[in-house]
C-alpha cells in the first residue's frame, strides 16, 4: 500500500513536469499506452483466453469513466497545489459509499450518514469555499473523485466474475485508442525527457495497481487506509520542495477529518456485513 500511495504522489509530480509540453489528453494516452506495453509481459497470468469476457459492456463503461477521471484529475493537478488535489482525491470512498446508498440499495444507517457528513466537511475545510472562490481546479478534482467512485461501483459488478488482471487489461484496451483520438487535435510530440517520464509514469501506474491488489489480500482494510494517508504529507513535502508551494494547515486538518470519516465508514460496513440485510 505504501508503494501504491507513493506512486500516486509522484504521478501528480510527473504531470506537473510534463504539462507545459504535453496536453493532459496526451499525458493520459502515453501513460496508459506504456502501462499496456508493460502489461503485455503478464498476459500469461490471466489465463488461456485473456481477451474473452462476457462483461465487455461493463468493461467499456468503466474504462470510459476512468479515462474521464484521469483527464479531470490531471487537469486539476495543474491548477491546484499538490496537497489540495491529493486531499480531494481521498473523497472517492465517500462518493462510493454515497453511491452504494443511492444506486445499490444499501441501508443509510445513521453512523454511516454521520461519517459521510464529516468527510464532506473535511473537503470543505480543504477547499475553503467560504474564503477562496471555488475554481475549475476544485471542480475537476471533485469530478475526478465522483468518476472514480463510479468506476469502483462498477468494479463491484465484475470483480467477483473476472480476474483483476483481465479488468486492468480491458480498461487499457479501451482507454488507449480513445485517449489517442482525444489527443489528436492537441497533439504535441513529447521530448525524449518527457517521454521517459511518461514511461516511468505508465510503469508506476501498473505497479501501483498490482501493489494495491496484493495489499488488499494481505492486510486489513483499515490499516491500508491509514497507510494510504502518507500520500498527503508526501504531497505537501514534494509541493514545497519542487514547486515552492506553501504548507497549509487547513489541508492537514481537512485531510485528517476525511481519514477519520473513511475509517468510520469502514467500521460501519463491517458491522453491516456481520449483521446481514
Amino acid at each position: 500500500m505504501a508503494v501504491n500511495s507513493a506512486v500516486g504522489a509522484f504521478d501528480a509530480v510527473i504531470v506537473r513536469f510534463v504539462a507545459a509540453e504535453v496536453h493532459p489528453f496526451g499525458i493520459v494516452f502515453f501513460r496508459n499506452l506504456f502501462s499496456l506495453l508493460f502489461l503485455a509481459f503478464f498476459l500469461g497470468r490471466i489465463g488461456p483466453h485473456p481477451f474473452r469476457s462476457p462483461l465487455w459492456p461493463v468493461h467499456c463503461l468503466r474504462a470510459v469513466m476512468k479515462l474521464g477521471a484521469l483527464v479531470a484529475y490531471f487537469y486539476a493537478v495543474t491548477l491546484l497545489p499538490l496537497s489540495v488535489a491529493i486531499a480531494v482525491a481521498f473523497t472517492t470512498p465517500l462518493f462510493v459509499s454515497l453511491g452504494s446508498i443511492l444506486f445499490l440499495g444499501e441501508r443509510p444507517r445513521p453512523l454511516r450518514l454521520l461519517a459521510l457528513a464529516a468527510g464532506f466537511g473535511g473537503v470543505w475545510i480543504v477547499l475553503r469555499p467560504d474564503a477562496v472562490p471555488v475554481g475549475m481546479g476544485a471542480v475537476l478534482a471533485l469530478g475526478a473523485a465522483v468518476a472514480l467512485a463510479g468506476v469502483a461501483l462498477l468494479m463491484k459488478v465484475s470483480s467477483s466474475r473476472e480476474p483483476a488482471l483481465r479488468i486492468v487489461l480491458f480498461n487499457l484496451l479501451v482507454t488507449v485508442p480513445v485517449a489517442f483520438l482525444l489527443c489528436l487535435p492537441v497533439w504535441t510530440t513529447p521530448s525524449a525527457g518527457s517521454l521517459l517520464l511518461l514511461a516511468v509514469q505508465g510503469a508506476g501506474g501498473l505497479a501501483a495497481q498490482f501493489a494495491f491488489a496484493r495489499a488488499m489480500k494481505l492486510a486489513d482494510a483499515s490499516l491500508l487506509i491509514l497507510v494510504d494517508f502518507i500520500r498527503l504529507p508526501l504531497a505537501v513535502f514534494l509541493g514545497l520542495a519542487l514547486f515552492g508551494e506553501p504548507v497549509e494547515i487547513a489541508v492537514f486538518v481537512g485531510g485528517g477529518i476525511i481519514l477519520a470519516s473513511l475509517l468510520l465508514l469502514l467500521r460501519q460496513e463491517r458491522r453491516a456485513a456481520r449483521q446481514g440485510p
